[in-house]
């Protein structure tokens, strides 16, 4: 018999000391079987808080009964001499001297009662010709016992036929048993509601603990639903959706920080709520482009660009400038021209002649006017007169003059030739 763990008392049940007794359960027999059994105080188990004791002690009782009867049918058959069994099966009794009743029950009751003149006598809750029907509804569904037509279900089942699961600690009157699960009522949790439940089972995002959810960090709320922000934005903002929408002059995931007009732009950084701005950039929020060097204070810088004033030039107009910046056909050195091959003048307007006509001519439009009594393109050559009217070539100053011409100037033609050409 498997008694509740509620229905027995402290200490050791196998130690007689301990208010137990041992028990001849047949004084005087030539055979004794003996059992020590720890017996619960009176009243033990009863009341309101009785923990089923009482069919559990009902089905000790009759176990008790069954195994009394058991041992006076061994007694009866086990009567022979020095304490042998008999061998004949018609025999019982000391010295196997009395007969045995020839007819036998069916299936020996089932061991659920006795054999009486060849009928089964079952014990309660027990019936049919071999006492194998339970009187139980279901049989208890092989969840319990039955006991005097009542069946004691297993632990783990309940119902009147033990086929429903049971709940741990009928979940604490504060639920509902549906499927051997408790289904809590609000405020409660649980595998047995015993436990206090929070809002949302805090979502998810903190533990329950006394009712209350304490969120875990990044949420806030009853519930742990709200996304918190750093430092509650230092009471400088407000916290939306887990981020901090500062107040005008502050700044920062926290809003810990001063801010700066128009956070100066990207163009620069916040510090101690004033701009420091990058390079080419200017002004309180940096949204100005700056010119290098502020144009060193001989122009205006327009759009980051240097605009310089009259005699000035270079991005930042530290350089004086050249006449008409040299017509891009030279460099402004300290303000002079230095023209590129092939140009002369101030300003590098001027085509240059070669070698500047040797100092000999004049140069007009890039081509050397040699004076008289010089000649070539930069006028180093020594000229011939009317410079051989082109009709010969001067060689040191003197007109080797072409066939059919003749004279210091080649003007005349030879003798015996006229024409134009002095060729008839």
């Amino acid at each position: 018999v498997v008694i509740s763990e509620g229905c027995v008392t402290q200490g050791d049940s196998s130690d007689a000391s301990e208010g137990g007794k041992e028990i001849d359960l047949t004084a005087g027999s030539s055979l004794v079987l003996t059992h020590k059994i720890k017996l619960v105080p009176s009243g033990f188990g009863s009341g309101s808080g009785s923990c089923g004791c009482e069919a559990d002690f009902a089905a000790l009782r009759e176990r008790l009964e069954r195994l009394e009867r058991e041992v006076s049918s061994l007694r009866e058959k086990c009567g022979g001499p020095e304490g042998g069994c008999c061998t004949s099966k018609e025999s019982k009794g000391a010295g196997c001297s009395i007969k045995t009743e020839t007819d036998e029950c069916p299936n020996e009751c089932s061991d659920q009662g006795r054999c009486v003149d060849g009928k089964c006598v079952c014990f309660p809750g027990f019936s049919g010709p071999d006492c194998s029907e339970s009187d139980c509804p279901g049989n208890c569904n092989d969840k319990g016992r039955c006991i005097n037509g009542q069946c004691v279900c297993d632990p783990g089942f309940t119902g009147p036929d033990c086929s429903e699961n049971s709940c741990p600690g009928n979940c604490n009157n504060q639920g509902q048993c549906v499927n051997g699960k408790c289904v809590c009522s609000e405020g409660f949790s649980g595998p047995s509601c015993s436990d206090q439940s929070c809002p949302g089972n805090c979502n998810n995002k903190g533990r329950c603990i006394n009712g209350q959810c304490l969120c875990n960090p990044g949420f806030t709320g009853p519930d742990c639903s709200k996304r918190s922000c750093p430092d509650n934005c230092n009471n400088r903002g407000r916290c939306v959706n887990g981020q901090c929408e500062c107040e005008s002059g502050f700044t920062g995931p926290s809003c810990s920080d001063e801010s700066c007009p128009g956070n100066c732009n990207s163009r620069g950084r916040c510090v101690n709520g004033e701009c420091v701005c990058d390079e080419g950039f200017g002004g309180p929020d940096c949204l100005e482009i700056t010119c290098p060097n502020d144009c060193t204070d001989r122009g205006k810088c327009v759009d980051g660009r240097c605009e310089c004033e009259s005699g000035f030039t270079g991005e930042d107009c530290s350089q004086v400038s050249c006449p008409g910046n040299c017509n891009s056909r030279g460099r402004c050195v300290n303000g002079q021209c230095v023209c590129d091959d092939g140009f002369s003048g101030s300003d590098c307007s001027e085509k240059a002649c070669p070698n500047n006509c040797s100092n000999r001519g004049k140069c007009v439009n890039g081509k050397c006017v040699c004076e008289v009594g010089f000649a070539g393109q930069d006028c180093s050559a020594k000229g011939c007169p009317g410079n051989c009217n082109s009709k010969g070539r001067c060689v040191k100053g003197k007109c080797v003059c072409r066939r059919g011409f003749k004279g210091p100037d080649c003007s005349q033609c030879e003798d015996g030739m006229t024409g134009p050409n002095c060729d008839t």
